[in-house]
């Protein structure tokens, strides 16, 4: 049986009373990228040294560990194939090499070393860890209706000084799709434990089984939010 009570979707709202979660939407919506720009343009040591903040910054506002690397999964998924396809390529171009080291233990010494020596994949993950963290934070603390409200505030001012119309025509489009994210992995996690929940196990099955479900649930999910939106621009 599984439990639904202690185990929070990945990159869904975290009801707290941090000063994270009292933080004005608009501060977090503008602070965050601008950050996620440094993360990239800045030496690395900046990125390492944001990222181990936000973690940090996670655990003090009650984040556990298991939340954390749950919305971390992505990058963590892409990390393994990066260094599983570097490993294999470099054990490929070691066996075909014309200086007799294609012996198979030397060769799979010298991909292991050369494939985890690549500083430079390295150090691209831990930018990219930074921009999940961001996102799982921003996520974790504000509600939909607060990120929606959040941008309408940026509009609004944003329209203010130019010399377009006053009234808000982007700020539903621009929330949902932020949102889109959260709402896909809700469905997801959503359909695997239904399907979990019933016996079923992990592996190609399961993909064959739930994909169609979490395909029509989410078609359906941002039809009804289209309509919404405009029945709501009607009005």
């Amino acid at each position: 049986m599984i439990k639904s009570g202690k185990n929070s979707l990945a990159f869904s709202y975290k009801a707290g009373n941090s000063f994270i979660h009292k933080m004005p939407p608009v501060a977090k919506i503008l602070l965050i990228p601008f950050v996620n720009i440094l993360v990239f343009n800045l030496p690395f040591e900046f990125s390492l040294g944001f990222l181990i903040f936000q973690a940090a910054l996670a655990f003090a506002i009650k984040f556990t560990l298991r939340e954390q690397l749950r919305d971390l999964r992505p990058v963590l998924y892409y990390a393994v194939i990066l260094y599983v396809s570097g490993f294999i390529a470099n054990l490929c171009a070691a066996l075909t090499a014309e200086d007799g080291t294609g012996i198979w233990k030397e060769a799979l010494y010298q991909s292991f070393i050369i494939t985890f020596k690549n500083h430079e994949t390295f150090k691209m993950l831990v930018k990219l860890f930074c921009v999940m963290q961001s996102a799982s934070i921003l996520f974790k603390t504000s509600t939909t209706l607060q990120i929606r409200e959040g941008i309408g505030v940026i509009e609004t001012a944003i329209r203010k000084i130019l010399p377009v119309s006053k009234k808000n025509t982007l700020t539903d489009t621009i929330a949902l799709f932020i949102c889109f994210i959260p709402m896909v992995y809700k469905n997801w996690q959503l359909s695997k434990r239904a399907w979990l929940a019933r016996g079923g196990r992990s592996g190609i099955k399961m993909m064959k089984s739930i994909f169609p479900v979490f395909f029509s649930v989410g078609i359906k999910q941002a039809y009804n939010a289209a309509r919404a939106v405009a029945v709501r621009r009607a009005e």
